[in-house]
């Protein structure tokens, strides 16, 4: 078990300076968290500077990086962080059950309430938009925002839609206790803690044939 979060960190370090960005807004890719007595200047632990770098990743992904065997199928299925590869980005579509403001305070975006991700849950089937047990997460950050649109404006185009959506892969491994495919019991609330995060674009198209 030693040598496995060795190696973790090993590859979060290794993903700061490969997929370092500029910061957005005064917020650096690494990110912030809040100040506090215990920890004065916001230093954001290192896995979590490494998943906070793929989470604000800043240009769309090259055609050679996008993986088309990845399927929704394939990411409802990834239980593991070495089930897939987030250096990887995919095309997939899916129908949007839901389309929520993200949460403030998150290290990604430094504590800040100003800039939250947009959260969008996906399933693969329409009749499982209710069930959040099947829930797949993509996201939108600050950093696309501009392109792709506002909370309100991507909410009225594509909750209750199927759409094809391009995007980076991460593993929010901050979320394995509330994957369905690694637990039955508990805060259950997705399926999967393999996301799209960040959605670099979007199109709405019909359900499949």
């Amino acid at each position: 078990m030693k040598i496995v979060i060795g190696l973790l960190l090993s590859a979060a370090l290794l993903i700061i300076p490969a997929f370092g960005q500029t910061s957005f807004k005064g917020c650096p890719a690494q990110g912030r968290r809040n100040k506090s007595k215990s920890n004065p200047k916001g230093t954001v632990p290192t896995r979590e500077q490494g998943l906070n770098v793929r989470k604000n990743r800043g240009t769309a992904p090259p055609v050679s990086n996008i993986d088309n065997k990845i399927t929704l199928a394939s990411l409802i299925k990834a239980k593991e962080e070495t089930s897939l590869d987030f250096k990887k980005a995919v095309t997939v579509t899916a129908f949007v059950a839901d389309v929520k403001d993200g949460e403030p305070g998150e290290s990604c975006n430094c504590g800040r309430d100003d800039l939250k991700d947009i959260h969008i849950a996906v399933v693969a089937n329409e009749a499982d938009r209710a069930n959040s047990k099947k829930h797949v997460i993509f996201e939108i950050t600050p950093r696309f925002e501009s392109k792709l649109g506002s909370f309100a404006e991507v909410r009225d185009q594509i909750e209750g839609k199927w759409v094809q959506f391009t995007g980076w892969l991460t593993y929010d491994y901050k979320h394995r206790a509330n994957a369905s495919n690694r637990r039955k019991k508990g805060n259950i609330w997705r399926v999967t803690a393999w996301e799209v995060h960040p959605v670099t674009s979007f199109e709405i198209v019909g359900p499949p044939q």
